[in-house]
């Protein structure tokens, strides 16, 4: 039998998919990319967003036209699932079993009950965390989960409802794991957590993010990088780690969401945007070369437009190196959800459009700042449409140069020669 996994969102649920793909493996499937192949596609979902619910509901409809010419199980999983609960069958239904954040493991089991007939939704409650195999898409790049849920509960965010409470992994297991990939030869590890930063404090144990960062620094692996950090959970301890370097990246994605005071009370994040740049600029202070990126959303309900120009005025000030923006969309089942969408679908379209040049702006000016330079990249692909390598520096920017494919997961010193607000772009420096 044949399967594929489909995958949506963010790092944690790319990661999530390597777990899937491992049961899979393990249970004797052979994993193939192209659903075309396929006997099983499993979709594992992302539901941060209505628009990513859309793109679901939209794929399952594509893949059904694949079933008039052959047998095909589609089974849909994941975040969207676990949200939406039983209505995930009725909103796709051309899936014959629903999957959701947890019991990953019985997932062998659900598609043997779907290929005899059965036609259900399995969806037990996340709780605890599930040991599971993972299958790595990268030789040189891998992540690992520290933590999984989140019980700060901002009031638009579906992640606590759809993944649970913080679970923090106990640190000698991620550490025993991150030494397994430094004995295999990776690069670049990611540590994952929807905040990161409330590492351990469901431990009890004296357990911290920072502990973990500094027994992280002594594992050889030339890169760690983490994903996500909250502004009202990240301390000094943690920007000290991280300006002794090492191996730890200078890159630290900060969500800010609002610029305005009011509008962050009521999204329940825990800071005042003066207390954000205060940290942002300690970032700074003690790490002058930290790339500091963020989210935003435009036209949370109750926003002004005076609340608006207050996240112009921050993005301005904190000089972002990128700014990853959404217009929002009520999610089910958060206190957001129960608020007035009070801001027009165009006004949210027009000031997503203006955050996104103000973004852009800002970065073409950064990256013009680093012409002359030379930054080490870590070569992750080749682009035959632009006959160039494309990797990351340690402050996680892209970088585009002419170079050999057999470069791939290697790092390399580039000279940085042009910039665009997307990527620099540069030369191999000789010798390097």
């Amino acid at each position: 039998m044949k399967a594929c996994v489909l995958t949506w969102g963010c790092q944690q649920n790319e990661h999530k998919s390597e777990e899937i793909a491992g049961v899979l493996r393990a249970a004797g499937y052979d994993l193939v990319d192209d659903p075309e192949e396929a006997d099983v596609v499993l979709l594992n979902t992302c539901m941060v967003r209505g628009r990513a619910e859309d793109k679901v509901i939209g794929r399952v409809g594509e893949l059904q036209r694949l079933r008039r010419s052959r047998p095909l199980l589609l089974g849909v999983g994941g975040c969207m699932a676990q949200g939406r609960g039983e209505g995930i069958l009725r909103l796709c239904p051309g899936a014959d079993f629903a999957f959701g954040t947890a019991g990953l493991a019985d997932l062998p089991a659900l598609i043997a009950r779907a290929r005899g007939g059965e036609r259900f939704a399995c969806l037990p409650s996340p709780n605890g965390l599930e040991r599971l195999p993972v299958v790595r898409r990268s030789p040189f790049q891998a992540s690992v989960t520290i933590a999984e849920g989140c019980s700060h509960a901002c009031a638009y965010c579906v992640v606590p409802r759809v993944k649970g409470p913080l679970r923090s992994r106990p640190m000698p297991e991620v550490l025993a794991e991150l030494r397994d990939l430094a004995r295999t030869g990776y690069q670049e590890v990611t540590l994952l957590g929807q905040n990161v930063d409330a590492y351990g404090t469901d431990l009890r144990d004296g357990t911290t993010f920072a502990r973990l960062l500094r027994a992280a620094r002594e594992v050889p692996i030339p890169r760690i990088r983490f994903t996500t950090s909250h502004p009202a959970y990240m301390t000094d301890e943690v920007i000290g780690v991280l300006a002794q370097r090492g191996n730890l990246c200078p890159h630290v994605h900060l969500a800010v969401q609002s610029g305005s005071d009011r509008i962050l009370w009521a999204m329940g994040r825990g800071y005042t945007r003066a207390e954000f740049l205060a940290l942002v600029r300690r970032l700074r202070e003690a790490i002058p070369e930290v790339n500091v990126t963020t989210d935003a959303i435009v036209g949370f309900p109750g926003e002004t437009e005076e609340d608006f120009a207050q996240t112009l005025f921050l993005i301005e000030e904190a000089r972002f190196g990128t700014v990853f923006a959404a217009a929002y969309s009520p999610r089910p089942g958060t206190r957001a959800a129960a608020l007035a969408d009070d801001v027009s679908p165009r006004d949210k379209g027009r000031r997503l459009a203006v955050v996104l040049e103000l973004s852009r702006r800002i970065a073409l000016e950064l990256h013009r700042a680093r012409i002359g330079t030379t930054a080490e990249v870590l070569v992750e692909s080749f682009l035959p449409e632009k006959g160039r390598l494309t990797g990351k520096t340690p402050d996680f920017r892209t970088v585009l140069f002419p170079g050999d494919p057999a470069m791939i997961g290697r790092l390399a010193m580039v000279t940085i020669e042009q910039a665009t607000a997307g990527a620099l772009h540069g030369r191999l420096r000789e010798g390097g």
